[in-house]
C-alpha cells in the first residue's frame, strides 16, 4: 500500500510499519530521522521516516559513505496530541538504484528474524552447534544463503541475546562474587563490569591480578589482543591482553568476558586496561580481528606511539642474550 497525504495511525509502531512495507514493495531501505517536539510539554509534534540513502556521511574516509546519496525521498508525519499520526508530505523520488526483488530482502529494514526462526536458532544452540554452523544449517533450511531473510550478524545477535538469557542467573552472580573475593585476598587485584544500559543486563567483565599490573609496569612495551578464544559454554569471546617477557615467555596483563563485540564495548575494555594500568599507554599494540570482524587495529582510546630508536636497536638483543641497556 502506497502511502497518502491525510492517512493517520493510532500509533508510531504502524506508521513506520506502513512506510517499511511499502519500502519492501519499491526495494529501498527505511530508517527514523528527525523529531520535533512541543515546547510547551515536549510531546511529539513531527516526525520524519526516510530512505536509507537519504543525508551524506561527514567523515568522508567512511567506507559507508556508498549508502548514503542524499536521496530526499521520505514520508513526514504531523502528530497530534491525542497520539494520532498524520501523513503530512511524501517524496517518492529517489537519485538511486533500487534493490532487484531477490535482494529485498536483505536490506536493513526489511531484514527480519520470525518468531519460528527463533525457535529453530534456540534448538540448533541446544543441540551443540557453534554460531557458524547454526547459519549454515539456517542457509540449509532456506535452500541458499540468498534465502535467509536475515544475515549473518542478525543470526549472531539472535545467539548473543539468547546468552543474554542465560546469564540473568546465578553464573553472572557466581563470577561477580568470585571477582569481589579475589579482590578482598589481593587488594591490588583489579575489575570492572560493563551493565548494558538498555537490558540493565551485565555485558562485559574484565580482571587484572597484582602480578598482571607488576608485569605489565615492566614488560608493557608491546601488547596483544585477541578475542577468537571460544572456550566456554556460553560460546563468548575470552579475550587475553598478552605480553612477552625477557625470557620470551607469553605473559598476561589482564582477560576479559565479552558478551557482545561491539566498537564502544571495546572501547570500554581498553578504558578499563588503562585504568587497572594507572593509565600507562602502551608503545606498541597489536588487536586481532574477532571472529565477527569487529575487531580493529587501533583503538580510539589507545594512541599510536612509536617506541624509541634505542629500544629497538636493542630489543632482540635483549631477548637473545639476557643482556641489558641502561
Amino acid at each position: 500500500m502506497a502511502p497518502k497525504v491525510g492517512m493517520t495511525f493510532d500509533c508510531e509502531k504502524k506508521a513506520y510499519e506502513m512506510y517499511n512495507t511499502y519500502a519492501g514493495l519499491v526495494g529501498f531501505s527505511v530508517r527514523k530521522s528527525r523529531t520535533k517536539r512541543r515546547k510547551s510539554d515536549d510531546s511529539l509534534s513531527q516526525k520524519y521516516f526516510v530512505c536509507s540513502g537519504q543525508g551524506l556521511r561527514k567523515n568522508e574516509a567512511s567506507q559507508k559513505d556508498i549508502t548514503r546519496t542524499g536521496c530526499d525521498a521520505r514520508v513526514q508525519f504531523s502528530i497530534s496530541k491525542e497520539n494520532v499520526w498524520t501523513v503530512q508530505k511524501i517524496v517518492v523520488e529517489h537519485n538511486h538504484y533500487l534493490a532487484s526483488p531477490n535482494k529485498i530482502h536483505k536490506l536493513r529494514s526489511q531484514r527480519e528474524i520470525i518468531e519460528a526462526d527463533r525457535k529453530l536458532i534456540g534448538q540448533a544452540r541446544r543441540s551443540g552447534m557453534k554460531p557458524s554452523q547454526v547459519f549454515n544449517f539456517m542457509k540449509e533450511h532456506y535452500g541458499g544463503e540468498d534465502k535467509v531473510p536475515f544475515t549473518k550478524m542478525d543470526c549472531y545477535n539472535e545467539i548473543g541475546r539468547e546468552r543474554r538469557q542465560y546469564l540473568e542467573g546465578n553464573d553472572a552472580q557466581t563470577l561477580s562474587e568470585y571477582l569481589r573475593n579475589k579482590q578482598a585476598q589481593d587488594p591490588t587485584f583489579f575489575y570492572a563490569v560493563e551493565v548494558d544500559k538498555d537490558t540493565g543486563h551485565i555485558a562485559n567483565f574484565f580482571w587484572a591480578d597484582g602480578q598482571s599490573i607488576m608485569d605489565y609496569k615492566c614488560f608493557g612495551d608491546a601488547v596483544s589482543f585477541d578475542t577468537t578464544f571460544q572456550t566456554n559454554k556460553f560460546e563468548m569471546p575470552f579475550a587475553p591482553i598478552l605480553g612477552t617477557n625477557h625470557h620470551k615467555q607469553t605473559i598476561i596483563f589482564g582477560c576479559a568476558l565479552m558478551f557482545n563485540e561491539t566498537i564502544p564495548s571495546f572501547v570500554w575494555l581498553f578504558e578499563s586496561f588503562l585504568q587497572a594500568m594507572s593509565g600507562k599507554h602502551p608503545p606498541k599494540h597489536n588487536f586481532h580481528r574477532s571472529r565477527r570482524g569487529n575487531g580493529s587495529s587501533n583503538c580510539s582510546c589507545i594512541p599510536k606511539h612509536s617506541p624509541p630508536p634505542m629500544f629497538v636497536a636493542y630489543w632482540p638483543k635483549c631477548c637473545q642474550t639476557s643482556w641489558s641497556y641502561n
